[in-house]
């Protein structure tokens, strides 16, 4: 399966419902994260979905499958590598799987596909042109995002610095960040305050609460450092040899993991919960491809991967 992924063959990509697809069933038939009748979408409030709950786990696939594919299409029109690959999507997928907004679509998963649209425009920032268009779009759909999922909002500082890896510090260009961000919020509060539904202004308090089991969450996490781990050795590689923009490139979404990941600190230690932990899955899914692709021993990587794939079939069963 991975060899087939790490090639430049396109008819892989019809192969990524059907792992879904399967996470889904053993999910639905063992019921290892829990049934709910209700969708946490933020400052859009908690919606009721009883009559249509049975058709939340095929939205959420449709979701992660979308994902899946705008980061591989991003994996592959900014260079990561020198030919095309779609490993990417399968390492999205296989990741996710262990969380639970990959079966019960929420306010959660819906910032993924904005947090992803927004990655890819900060890329299309150049050193000397004209970024106030990109800045005021990107900052749009980070605010779109954080709708989804508030306690995005603590982000912003880390945008700055996303940008200043790639083009000079330029106030009007951060100015139309905040008001692309502002716009979205504003509009959410506006339509919360028109039906008087109730806001929760603790940007780090989840409206619900989800059990999950500290076993599997800690494996996996011991799996996916040991591949992150190999994944440095292929990454180091590259950037030896690769153009200045890539670093730059690189760097950003080191940011976006450090992030992603003290987000997720934060949702552990006030709420014992480790949901927001799925964010880093994106930066992790970008450089786990350098395992396979720039190393010269493949075997620990391959091990690595085919440990998790497997796990995260097993822990159904746990």
């Amino acid at each position: 399966m991975l060899r087939l992924f790490l090639g430049n063959h396109l008819f892989v990509l019809f192969l990524i419902p059907f792992l879904v697809f399967a996470y889904l069933f053993c999910n639905h038939s063992i019921g290892y994260f829990e049934y709910t009748t209700s969708l946490d979408l933020g400052f859009w409030g908690l919606v009721k979905v009883k009559a249509i709950a049975n058709y939340l786990p095929w939205l959420s696939g449709i979701l992660v499958c979308l994902n899946a594919y705008i980061l591989n299409y991003f994996f592959n029109s900014n260079g990561f590598y020198e030919k095309n690959s779609y490993i990417v999507s399968l390492l999205y997928v296989i990741l996710l799987s262990y969380y639970r907004s990959f079966y019960y679509v929420d306010g959660l998963l819906l910032a993924h596909t904005f947090i992803l649209l927004t990655i890819m425009l900060i890329f299309k920032l150049e050193y000397n042109s004209d970024g106030r268009k990109i800045s005021f779009n990107f900052g749009f759909f980070i605010g779109v995002a954080v709708t989804f999922h508030p306690s995005l909002i603590f982000i912003l500082p880390f945008l700055w610095l996303m940008m200043t890896r790639i083009r000079p510090f330029v106030f009007r260009e951060v100015i139309l960040v905040i008001i692309g961000l502002i716009i979205p919020i504003l509009y959410s509060l506006l339509l919360a305050f028109y039906v008087n539904k109730e806001i929760n202004f603790n940007f780090i308090e989840s409206t619900k609460r989800y059990s999950q089991k500290e076993l599997i969450f800690l494996v996996s996490l011991i799996l996916f450092a040991l591949l992150l781990l190999s994944s440095w050795f292929g990454i180091r590689n590259k950037t030896a040899k690769s153009s200045i923009r890539f670093r730059k490139n690189t760097q950003v979404l080191y940011l976006f993991f450090w992030f992603s990941f003290a987000l997720g600190i934060i949702d552990w230690f006030f709420y014992q919960q480790y949901e927001w932990f799925c964010y880093s899955v994106i930066p992790i899914a970008l450089f786990l491809p350098f395992s396979y692709l720039n190393v010269k021993s493949k075997f620990i990587p391959h091990l690595l991967f085919y440990s998790i794939f497997i796990f995260s079939v097993i822990k159904f069963f746990i």
